[in-house]
């Protein structure tokens, strides 16, 4: 505001000193007389001193204008400076805190994770824990219930040998019931030269989502030379399925032998006159697997043969060879129509009971005769199995007359024999087991087993004389559980181990043909004949398969590569065996099969 007042006087100056030029006397004014030292003479032109004072003052102002510009850019530049020297620790600062922020995120990030880790580290070390103490638990439950076992079946033998005793006082002299006395070991009980899963399998059975814990393998050569190739959770007791029926088949051929014949016979009671029979005709039966209508129709005819036209008596049937006791038909799975869960009888025919009695089966014997009995009781009876198929025949086919209706009961000691029937031998006998993984066949075999090893024809006796067999083979399994014979079990037990030796025994036993030849051959017949059908080593193995739900098994012999034969038991126990493991399975046999070359290089 001073510059501004300070510029505006020193233009009024310059003004009236121009104005005051024209009107003031040249004698009046003050003059400043200037010298010419060139030309000698003073200049007396007036200069006035108002105009002087203007121009000093205007060179004044224009010089404090400059200082006062200067001053105004050094401010101004002052101001920027301190402008960008306040940005800069502005941005400084924001960093600063930025960092110090996203350090203080970081070490809570880490914090955070090194919670995680710890909580991870803690639930692991929990798991640990608990498994252990489960696996504990369950070796301790497992030595127990091996204990409970042995005590059970010690037990059962102690009382197997009073019962034996009591009938061996009660029986006729010529009865002999067979008898054994145990044997030194002679079960391979080292470490095989491999302990894990060939990679073949391993790869198939991850493909597949199944675990590898639930698997028991066991090989090694049949001729018993030598230590076992592979033993990979040999020796954890395991559900065979079918496979069991190795066992019960195995035992039969050196109980029963190869030769043994089952009789039927049929007995009358009470005269002939008239070709008619006035009494009953009793058909009992002994436990053949096998009875069909041919062997019904021969014994029928020889009843014909003694001239008998007519019967006025009743059809008895007499089951009392077996002491079974009572189980619901659908006890296993609920399916109790089903084929597998037929029940074993002393009388059993065409795969059934005597007794077993079908939906429709007297109107398909009305179809095939016109002659029905005369009362309902009669006509109803005509849905039980023998009785239907013996109207069928000796009424349908053969024209004969019958009055009276079916009855279960006893053979009195009176009755006559007719005609004593023999079934196949057993070689044929355990070929349709084996092959076909017939259960009801089976569990008549251990039956039948009993009966010939004490005289009471129960399963508690056949898996008693099977267990008192394997010891005099030298073969003592205490977790060998036998429940029915067939396998179809939810509670038997075996190691693959055992089963190998046994299969190892066998191969090396009078029996060995029998009982090769009863066996599946791979990509051939029975339940084999879809596996590995169309590889280089189909026929080259002999097998018997066994599934249940949760179970797969696989046991037999391979022909390998080098010639040599192997025995070779597989037992899985998974959720997913049944269903996917078969692969893998296979994948075992041809790792056999190749790998015997190379000396089993390859894992």
């Amino acid at each position: 505001m001073l510059v501004q007042r300070t510029s505006l006087i020193a233009i009024c100056s310059i003004i009236l000193a121009a104005c005051g030029t024209n009107n003031t006397n040249p004698s009046s004014t003050n003059t400043v007389p200037v010298a010419d030292p060139i030309n000698g003479y003073t200049d007396v032109t007036p200069r006035y001193i108002v105009q002087q004072k203007s121009q000093s003052g205007a060179q004044q102002f224009a010089l404090h204008e400059q200082k006062a510009a200067a001053q105004r850019r050094q401010w101004k530049q002052e101001n920027t400076r301190k402008q960008r020297e306040a940005q800069q620790r502005y941005e400084t600062e924001k960093k600063r805190i930025a960092r110090d922020r996203h350090n203080q995120q970081y070490k809570v990030e880490q914090v955070r994770l090194a919670q995680q880790r710890l909580e991870a580290e803690k639930l692991r070390l929990s798991r640990l824990h608990y498994q252990r103490k489960f696996e504990a638990d369950q070796k301790r439950k497992q030595a127990e219930y091996t204990e409970q076992q042995r005590l059970a079946q010690q037990k059962q033998v102690q009382q197997a040998n009073l019962q034996r005793q009591r009938a061996a006082q009660q029986r006729p002299a010529q009865q002999q019931y067979a008898s054994f006395a145990p044997s030194p070991s002679k079960i391979y009980q080292g470490k095989g030269r491999l302990n894990r899963l060939p990679s073949p399998v391993r790869s198939s059975l991850r493909l597949r989502g199944v675990s590898e814990r639930g698997m028991s393998v066991y090989v090694r050569p049949a001729n018993g030379r030598g230590p076992a190739i592979l033993t990979a959770g040999a020796d954890t007791p395991r559900n065979p399925a079918s496979t069991m029926k190795l066992v019960t088949t195995y035992a039969a051929l050196g109980i029963l032998g190869p030769n043994y014949r089952w009789p039927t016979e049929i007995y009358t009671s009470g005269r002939i006159s008239g070709g008619t029979l006035h009494g009953d005709v009793i058909i009992k039966g002994y436990g053949n697997p096998d009875l069909k209508e041919s062997d019904l129709t021969q014994m029928l005819q020889m009843l014909s043969n003694r001239g008998v036209n007519n019967i006025a008596g009743n059809f008895v049937t007499d089951t009392s060879y077996f002491k079974i006791p009572y189980s619901r038909p659908g006890a296993f799975d609920g399916k109790s129509a089903a084929a597998y869960n037929a029940q074993p009888e002393a009388l059993l025919y065409q795969g059934r009971g005597s007794n077993y009695r079908f939906k429709n089966l007297a109107k398909r014997v009305q179809r095939s005769t016109r002659n029905m009995p005369r009362n309902s009781g009669a006509r109803s009876d005509l849905n039980n199995n023998l009785f239907g198929a013996f109207w069928k025949v000796w009424v349908g086919r053969m024209g004969k007359g019958m009055q009276g209706r079916h009855k279960r009961g006893t053979t009195p000691p009176n009755a006559q024999l007719v005609h004593r029937h023999h079934s196949k031998p057993l070689r044929q006998i355990i070929a349709t087991i084996n092959k076909k993984s017939n259960n009801v066949m089976a569990r008549q075999l251990m039956l039948s087993i009993g009966a010939k090893g004490t005289g009471v024809g129960s399963p508690r006796s056949g898996a008693s004389v099977i267990g008192r067999f394997l010891e005099s083979r030298g073969l003592r399994f205490p977790e060998l559980r036998i429940e029915n014979g067939s396998g179809l079990s939810r509670i038997s037990r075996i190691s693959a181990r055992h089963l190998g030796e046994m299969l190892i025994n066998a191969y090396n036993s009078p029996w060995r043909q029998d009982y090769m030849n009863s066996l599946a051959v791979l990509g051939v017949d029975g339940t084999m004949r879809n596996r590995l059908k169309k590889s280089g080593i189909a026929g080259r193995g002999r097998f018997k398969t066994g599934t249940l739900r949760n179970v797969r098994g696989l046991a037999g012999y391979v022909q390998a590569s080098n010639g040599q034969t192997y025995v070779m038991s597989v037992l899985h126990n998974d959720n997913k065996a049944r269903s996917k493991a078969r692969n893998a399975h296979d994948e075992l046999i041809k790792w056999l099969y190749y790998g015997a070359r190379g000396n089993f290089a390859s894992r």
